[in-house]
């Protein structure tokens, strides 16, 4: 055999060998990222009737089936362009798309913090959510170490024009805008916590509007950007506040970046840090 064959032999030999090891560290990646979950059994009206997923602190159950075990008519379509799942139930249409930290159904929005899911090849979501869509109730059973869903009270969800007031929405999707418009949603929401706290608490005024124009307390008011249009992301997890999602805990005020001598250091305390912001109480 020619030393130039032998060479070409030796070459595929080597290639063959690199693409065999770039394949066993892709398994090994895939292997590492695997959802970790615990199964658990879900009771309906005390009978059982499905299974849920634990991960980590959240319990999920699968969108699809969980509406047709509650005898809903319920369809579904995957679309591979925009990467986005939609499930009809009845006449309302469910969207969870894979790159977007929320889903919106019949024109109302729940915050995923961990983004899209998928279990055994099914979309799952929290099960706070699956009470909203359905109006069910879900209590936890620590006998059984299972969730029974209550559907005394089931239906379907009613639609966002309904349950959002649109004067308190047209004031919070702009704070939340001009003060963190370029923050993470989990930032966001938290602007729009830090206003619904202050809208329950004896210091501050008892509306939207009031809170957010009370003076001294928010810029976007002073300069005016109030004014301006808001932005789709912001008005999304503004509706997400108002079904109750709260990354901030109690806190009623932030500030960007670090924080040093000054009224907030000295007269309240620390919460959380989010990207930029900080939240304070």
């Amino acid at each position: 055999m020619s030393k130039i064959k032998k060479f070409n032999i030796s070459l595929v030999f080597v290639a063959c060998l690199l693409c065999a090891l770039l394949c066993m560290n892709a398994f090994a990646d895939e292997a590492e990222t695997e959802l970790e979950y615990t199964e658990m059994p879900v009771y309906i009206d005390g009978l059982l009737s499905s299974r849920g997923y634990t991960v980590g602190d959240t319990t999920y159950l699968p969108l699809e089936s969980t509406g047709a075990v509650l005898g809903y008519e319920t369809e579904s379509d995957f679309n591979y362009e925009t990467n986005t799942l939609t499930v009809k139930v009845e006449d309302i249409e469910i969207t969870v798309c894979r790159d977007d930290e929320y889903m919106s159904a019949n024109g109302r929005y729940f915050y995923l913090p961990d983004g899209y899911m998928e279990i055994g090849g099914a979309a799952v979501v929290p099960i706070d959510a699956i009470e909203k869509i359905f109006t069910l109730e879900a209590n936890w059973d620590a006998e059984l170490e299972a969730y029974d869903l209550d559907t005394a009270n089931k239906a379907l969800l009613v639609s966002g024009d309904e349950f959002y007031d649109e004067d308190d929405l047209y004031w919070m999707s702009r704070i939340i805008t001009y003060e963190s418009g370029n923050q993470p949603v989990a930032g966001q929401i938290g602007v729009g916590n830090v206003v619904m706290n202050r809208v329950e608490s004896s210091r501050f005024k008892n509306t939207v509007k009031d809170v957010i124009f009370q003076q001294g307390q928010f810029s976007p008011v002073a300069t005016g950007a109030i004014y301006l249009d808001p932005y789709e992301i912001s008005t999304i997890c503004a509706k997400m506040v108002f079904e109750g999602y709260n990354t901030v805990g109690e806190a009623l005020f932030f500030q960007q970046g670090r924080y040093g001598n000054n009224w907030i250091s000295q007269n309240t305390r620390f919460v959380i840090n989010i990207a930029d912001h900080n939240f304070f109480i």
